[in-house]
């Protein structure tokens, strides 16, 4: 169909036949009446193509964001609702654009729309101002071809662009000219540059990168540095210049093989005047405040959020990790895992899965002003290594300040509601199809979000606690008054469902701006299904224990104000502190080597966390107070206990009268003021243990690691949310494809990736010895020493080793269930020490770790891996200690995580099955102290 005021093909021809007979232009412009610049252009188009048909526009398209491509496929309709316009001028700027003469145009000016303003400019997003086209039937395009790859533009297409959807239902319904093709479609199309995924074929002969493996690095490469499409096309040529043929030329290839679940993101509105929940489909009027809407606008103004359901996460991450589920390390009548819980192991069913779920925000741009607050969920069932890799995404809102929490948490919950009854269908590798029902039970977020999403007082107010009815009291501190929570003697009611809806429902019938025991008013969580609002929230230790108590009493010791009080430290103090902590060597476990005190102003929580269990416990001795000092080694002694691998009813119930003893003598030792909310925390910890495992098992760190890599994944202040949403599920698609693509790649290649993107997929150089036992690196081979070969004599279990011609292979690291532990010489060179160990029967060191073959049936026949790696490790001998507490239970609950050992030259020999936990020792004023390492979470 010819475009408006469009010369029709026949006239254009009779153009061109007047100017073969010799016609000038003039004379062929006064003859048919058209304008001369119009005769020109078409003579030339011939004269150039040998055609007078329509052909597509010519030149480079302008530049597009992603958030323009979504507001091509939001439908029809004005730019803006009436409630938000700023004067007539604009409102018809909008709607019609400013439409000039068209005589003096071509052919080519004639399809060209007007430009217009994208509407008034909203100092509430960061992405303030677009500048678009729009044609007379009021849908708004994109200059340039917008099929999705499908011209000979594609090179200049947004290479990592993703067309957002809100459902098939949705997308038929504003569905725009412009739109792109459905993913089905999309999924039969043969891909081009599916050849280079598939073989083993090299870049060139002898080379060891396969194309696949380059194309995964090159993935890699574009989304972590955020190039734009300009340098990813340079960057393409350059590496084709080199070794032709290795990458495709364009950059079409990187739509389907760097974005997952493509058109499946669904954008959800809410109303700018109100926040009122619109859903997918905004309507032309909010029904709360009769604010007029519009999707074009709200899209424009980012008055929405995007979700990424659930259950197709849910089924591509069950078919790779179901043989998974349930594998958790087990003990006998002890805590453990969230499996543990005696809230867990009262509702478990067959045939379903339980999800933890977190909501907490992050500032972005360096200010708290704008920030964006995602839904992060995980399955409680897989193991918590796996846990940790397989974070999901479910919402993510940016904006100015907080979201409104009924619209944020509205398709979270409707979406459970269907998973916990229909549940869903998925098949697993081999196939087999499985049916499963998903509920939410925990709740992991800090205080002021918890506080948000339960719709409850603040901490800052009285029934401000969300765990019980502790009111707090208002005292003086400094020149103002703070609300403290001391220990009260006859105790706290802890909060109960029933009763906390029950005052919900009756604050909701007498007034919205009346709370009664700190409860505002029902929460959208009671429609959660198997979800209790009390019990299935958790204290979070990161922010309580490590960011709260331990850094409040670390400054306090250090603060002038307190220079006259008996806690105080000096800045003397302080330099031998210092001097300290840079001479100790953590395990890998402590992510972060240690800072000066000096420098604790940017302390993250991991840093708080190992000077308070790790660190703390040796250097501060004889340098507190003794009264202090033995006040402070109460903390410690709890956290050792809730943080252990597994954990007894006895010991839970020690490390919470340690707890209490804590929070107790802070009024008598530091003052009233002191004793703040996260001091009050502590004593919830233990029941939120016995409910929910330990508090590894259900820790905000991974959360809040998965929140600081989505502050990576955006640049630029346009469309954040939408770059973020793009990156993340890029990146999960890239990782996956490399685990199958990168198998028998190099180690160089393995790590390479591994750095750009964040996972740790792999591990170099894997040596499998056992189950549950991998060796890492090339050994060396080497004989037994006379005084080792002594030291297997002694082991009765490795009586069968005897001393061999050909030698032994010896290691330097290996990693026994995710423990790594390396050899003394290793760990010297690392400046990290991994190489202390607890067997069954002492504290070691480990000196060397060998491989030696054992007695077989297949002995010396091809392919034989019966063998065995044997430690060598020098024993350390424990030291009798004085009681540091006067109570017998906390005193030997002490003396279990921190033990006074001398180096010996006693060599032994044992096995993996010997080792019972890795530890960390620590040399201070010529004294050595081991601990036995707490669970760390991997982040």
């Amino acid at each position: 169909m010819p475009r408006k005021k469009e010369l029709s093909e026949d006239l254009r021809a009779k153009i061109v036949d007047l100017h073969k007979t010799g016609k000038g232009y003039k004379i062929i412009a006064r003859t048919l009446g058209i304008h001369l610049s119009t005769v020109r252009e078409i003579v030339h188009k011939w004269r150039r193509f040998n055609t007078v048909a329509t052909l597509p526009r010519s030149g480079r398209p302008t530049k597009t964001s992603a958030k323009t491509k979504i507001i091509n496929e939001a439908g029809h309709g004005s730019t803006e609702p009436k409630g938000n316009r700023r004067g007539d001028s604009n409102h018809k700027k909008a709607q019609h654009g400013s439409v000039g003469p068209t005589d003096d145009r071509t052919d080519s000016d004639h399809q060209t729309a007007s430009h217009v303003s994208a509407g008034p400019t909203d100092d509430r997003r960061g992405d303030s101002e677009h500048v678009m086209h729009i044609a007379r039937d009021n849908t708004v395009y994109n200059d340039g071809d917008t099929d999705s790859y499908s011209s000979d533009s594609d090179e200049d297409e947004d290479p990592t662009a993703s067309h957002l959807s809100a459902g098939k239902a949705e997308t038929k319904k504003h569905e725009g000219p412009t739109s792109c093709a459905s993913s089905d479609d999309e999924t039969t199309e043969e891909d081009p540059t599916e050849q280079f995924f598939c073989g083993e074929k090299k870049i060139y002969a002898g080379s060891s990168v396969t194309m696949g493996a380059l194309l995964l690095l090159l993935l890699a490469f574009i989304l972590k540095h955020g190039l734009s499409k300009a340098a990813a096309r340079d960057l393409l040529h350059l590496l084709n210049l080199v070794v032709p043929g290795c990458v495709p030329k364009s950059l079409r290839f990187l739509k389907k093989h760097s974005t997952d679940y493509n058109g499946k993101t669904e954008i959800h509105f809410y109303c700018p005047r109100c926040t009122n929940y619109l859903g997918v489909d905004p309507g032309n009027e909010c029904s709360v405040c009769q604010q007029s809407l519009n999707r074009k606008y709200l899209i424009l103004k980012a008055y929405y959020f995007l979700v990424m359901p659930l259950e197709i996460q849910l089924r591509n991450l069950l078919a790779r990790v179901h043989s998974k589920l349930g594998k958790h390390f087990t003990r006998d009548d002890s805590f453990s895992d969230v499996h543990t819980g005696n809230e867990y192991k009262s509702e478990r069913q067959d045939g379903s899965i339980t999800l933890t779920f977190n909501c907490d925000g992050s500032p972005v741009f360096s200010s708290a002003k704008y920030s964006i607050w995602p839904i992060l969920c995980t399955i409680n069932e897989l193991p918590y290594l796996e846990r940790c890799k397989n974070v999901l995404l479910h919402t993510l809102w940016f904006g100015k300040g907080k979201p409104q929490v009924q619209s944020f948490l509205t398709p979270f919950i409707n979406e459970l509601q269907k998973l916990s009854t229909a549940g869903f269908c998925w098949r697993d590798e081999i196939g087999s199809e499985h049916h499963t029902t998903v509920t939410v039970k925990i709740c992991t977020c800090d205080a002021i979000a918890r506080a948000m999403v339960q719709n409850f007082e603040p901490f800052n107010k009285e029934f401000g606690c969300g765990f019980c009815y502790h009111k707090g009291e208002m005292v003086i501190k400094g020149r103002a008054f703070t609300r403290v929570y001391p220990i009260q003697m006859d105790g706290c009611d802890l909060r109960h469902m029933p009763e906390t809806v029950q005052l919900a429902e009756l604050v909701m019938g007498n007034s919205y701006d009346q709370s009664q025991m700190g409860v505002k008013g029902p929460s959208l969580l009671f429609l959660l299904p198997s979800f209790d609002i009390i019990k299935g929230f958790v204290p979070d230790y990161m922010h309580c224990f490590c960011l709260g108590v331990v850094r409040q009493f670390v400054n306090l010791w250090f603060d002038p104000l307190y220079a006259s009080k008996d806690f105080h430290l000096t800045d003397e103090h302080l330099n031998d502190l210092d001097r300290a902590l840079c001479e100790i060597q953590p395990p890998n476990e402590i992510s972060q080597s240690p800072r000066s005190l000096s420098e604790r102003m940017h302390w993250k929580a991991c840093e708080w966390r190992a000077f308070a269990l790790l660190y703390s416990p040796v250097i501060l001795r004889n340098v507190l107070p003794a009264v202090y000092y033995k006040h402070w080694m109460l903390l410690p002694c709890a956290l050792h206990v809730l943080l252990s691998q597994f954990a007894t009813q006895d010991e839970l119930n020690c490390a919470e009268l340690c707890l209490v003893q804590f929070v107790a003598q802070i009024p008598s030792l530091y003052g009233l003021e002191h004793c703040s909310y996260d001091c009050h925390l502590l004593t919830h910890l233990t029941e939120g243990v016995r409910n929910w495992g330990l508090l590894w098992a259900n820790s905000v760190f991974v959360f809040q690691d998965m929140n600081s890599r989505l502050l990576q994944m955006y640049s630029g202040t346009q469309s954040v949310s939408l770059q973020i949403f793009k990156n993340f599920f890029s990146y999960e698609k890239i990782i996956r494809q490399g685990s199958a693509t990168l198998q028998d790649a190099s180690t160089e290649i393995k790590d390479f990736f591994c750095s750009m993107t964040s996972c740790d997929r792999f591990t170099k150089s894997l040596n499998y010895i056992g189950e549950d036992l991998v060796t890492l690196g090339s050994g060396s081979q080497r004989v037994l020493t006379p005084r080792e070969i002594a030291a297997l004599q002694k082991n009765e279990t490795l009586s069968w080793c005897q001393p061999h011609r050909e030698g032994v292979t010896e290691y330097k690291r290996c990693v026994y269930k995710n423990i790594l532990v390396t050899s003394l010489e290793c760990s010297g060179t690392l400046k990290r020490n991994n190489s202390v160990i607890e067997t069954s029967s002492c504290f070691a060191v480990v000196e060397s770790l060998v491989v030696v073959p054992k007695p077989c049936s297949c002995e010396g026949s091809p392919g034989c891996s019966c063998r065995e790696l044997v430690f060598f490790c020098k024993q350390l001998q424990r030291l009798t200690r004085q009681p540091t507490i006067h109570n017998t239970q906390i005193n030997t609950n002490i003396a279990k995580f921190l033990v006074k050992v001398r180096n010996s030259n006693e060599l032994c020999a044992i096995t993996c099955q010997d080792i019972v936990s890795k530890c960390f020792m620590i040399e201070h004023v010529g004294q050595l102290y081991v601990m036995r390492m707490p669970v760390i979470e991997t982040h």
